[in-house]
């Protein structure tokens, strides 16, 4: 079954369309068709230690190589030295479920043109307390965040614009899962609050 005829399946039959066309990435993860996962730099290697079941993910995405907490699951710094073995394709969903937190749910809802994504000044217009004034930042300062702190920081394509929502376009030849943002996160409000605290300091 093509992907563009999914538009009205399951998760687990876009995941099972996946694994039979050989879409097996998602953003630093490659799986197979047997059910096993494990760092995409980490392909062919025959030393990795062995987890097991689904469960075993919140282990892995935990810490970086460098034994640092990662905060954002789609920052670009998933440890190596890993395999995880699973045993269907529920569980498969599962695992990348932990991995990368409803990112099948997004694509799934991007191919039935269902994917609606939230403008920056509206996500801004919603903080209150001591995130409020996140929503003073500029256009351009907005700007900035999102091609030097998004851009660098994580592997999600940004769906949403400064003031209005725009149109989230994919490369049909990308052979792999995308990782869809449909609004900005948490970081980026706290980051969004620093830049302007920081600005009113200097002035």
């Amino acid at each position: 079954m093509h992907l563009k005829q999914l538009k009205a399946y399951s998760i687990n039959v876009l995941l099972q369309s996946c694994l039979n066309e050989d879409i097996l990435r998602i953003g630093q993860i490659d799986f197979t068709r047997d059910f096993r996962v494990f760092h995409k730099d980490d392909a062919g290697r025959v030393d990795l230690q062995v987890y097991e079941g689904a469960d075993a993910v919140r282990e892995i995405v935990r810490y970086d190589d460098a034994g640092n907490y990662r905060p954002l699951k789609t920052a670009p710094n998933l440890r190596h030295n890993w395999e995880l073995r699973l045993a269907s394709v529920e569980e498969l969903r599962l695992a990348l479920d932990f991995f990368y937190p409803a990112a099948l749910g997004h694509w799934l809802a991007w191919l039935r043109n269902a994917f609606h994504a939230i403008p920056l000044r509206q996500t801004l217009g919603r903080q209150s307390g001591m995130y409020r004034v996140a929503a003073r930042i500029t256009d351009v300062q907005a700007q900035d965040l999102i091609r030097n702190f998004c851009g660098q920081g994580c592997l999600r394509h940004i769906g949403w614009g400064i003031a209005t929502s725009q149109e989230l376009v994919l490369n049909p030849e990308n052979r792999e899962i995308p990782l869809l943002c449909p609004e900005a996160c948490h970081l980026y409000i706290s980051e969004a609050r620093r830049v302007v605290k920081s600005n009113s300091s200097t002035q």
